[in-house]
């Protein structure tokens, strides 16, 4: 029957074992459907000495934390979610990284490749996926679900080594450190309220004072999730604030016939949503790109693409590695190039490429 570590003597004996190991495959199980923070209902970790499952529930696990930030290479897939959240329990990022699904996109797979697909592909093993969505925050686990989590940190340090060989044939090796180090920047992981607003596309459609309006109700409704530790959603729906921010409301009574709120959140929200809106600046803080790019937008955004298509292809990747279609529509729209101005990015764009990021700084000064 399998264990699960729950004590704090145990933890201790753990972490330090982790913080001695020259490599730690790492995985998380959490659930977030009724509350805005991740719940964190399990720890997966590997070492050279075999698998450890944490139970975190009640458990203190900061000094875990503090060991997942040893010497050693900490091997995940897709770790951005896991890292989020440890950051979130313990304070502290575990670094070094080993990203393999980083790894397996710089060397030609496709990009969001999932964990199992990757198994299967590279060491021929069927990952059974029947538990993948499962009420991980429920006691006690079944065999089958403890199972699965081992299964998903079992071949972390095997794919590893097959992925590091290949990054090392095509020299690319750099280029992963690079990607894996960005991981590792906390400010990653901060609130960031112009990222939020950008997630809401609906505020391109908006009138001017709209959305300084919808951008005012968007950042309250955030802080009112957070405080109450739940879904945003559950605080008031998208069309709702859309619809308040289009058709602002005077007063209280303004508020009844509003499709989408009740009469519980008129009564627990109305007040605060009144001074939110009488107090909305006329403009928004962070502005929506247009919902289309203008001709000379589209220009630059098509001019990107071939650019990156090409280097792509003779590189054996996904253009998307380099550059997702997204951020370029951004970048075209006037958004900071950011790492494809720098780093192995810029490298494999050449000579064609920095000046192609030139010429879009001084369109963008230009038209500012």
């Amino acid at each position: 029957m399998t264990e699960l570590l729950t004590g704090g003597t145990a933890l201790a004996a753990l972490s330090a074992a982790i913080a001695a190991s020259p490599w730690t495959g790492l995985d998380t199980e959490f659930v977030r459907e009724r509350t805005y923070y991740a719940k964190l209902c399990l720890i997966q970790t590997a070492t050279p000495d075999g698998i450890v499952l944490t139970d975190p529930l009640g458990l203190d696990i900061r000094p875990l934390g503090q060991a997942l930030a040893g010497p050693g290479v900490k091997i995940l897939h897709a770790g951005r979610q896991d890292l989020e959240l440890l950051l979130q329990e313990t304070g502290v990022l575990p670094a070094p990284l080993f990203d393999t699904q980083i790894a397996a996109a710089l060397v030609g797979h496709d990009e969001q490749i999932g964990y199992a697909n990757l198994v299967a592909k590279l060491l021929k093993v069927e990952l059974t996926k029947d538990v993948t969505r499962t009420n991980w925050a429920a006691r006690p686990l079944s065999e089958r679900q403890l199972a699965y989590a081992q299964d998903d940190v079992r071949y972390l340090d095997t794919l590893r080594a097959a992925l590091l060989g290949e990054l090392e044939r095509l020299g690319r090796v750099a280029w992963l450190l690079e990607d894996c180090a960005a991981l590792n920047d906390p400010a990653l992981y901060r609130f960031s309220p112009e990222q939020l607003v950008r997630r809401y596309r609906q505020g391109s459609g908006l009138s001017t004072p709209a959305q300084g309006l919808f951008q005012a109700l968007l950042l309250w409704r955030e802080e009112a999730a957070r405080q109450a530790d739940l879904p945003r959603t559950w605080v008031l729906a998208d069309a709702v604030l859309v619809d308040l921010a289009a058709r602002p409301p005077k007063a209280r009574a303004d508020l009844e016939h509003r499709r989408g709120l009740d009469e519980r959140q008129i009564q627990r929200l109305g007040d605060r949503l009144l001074t939110v809106i009488h107090d909305a600046p006329d403009r928004p803080t962070h502005p929506w790109p247009a919902a289309r790019l203008s001709p000379e937008e589209e220009g630059v955004y098509q001019a990107l693409t071939t650019l990156i298509d090409a280097h792509a292809q003779t590189l054996g990747i996904q253009p998307g590695v380099i550059g997702s279609r997204r951020t370029l529509k951004e970048i075209a729209q006037g958004a900071s190039p950011g790492n494809l101005a720098q780093g192995w990015r810029a490298d494999v764009l050449e000579i064609e490429g920095e000046r192609l990021m030139t010429e879009i700084a001084e369109h963008h000064a230009h038209a500012s």
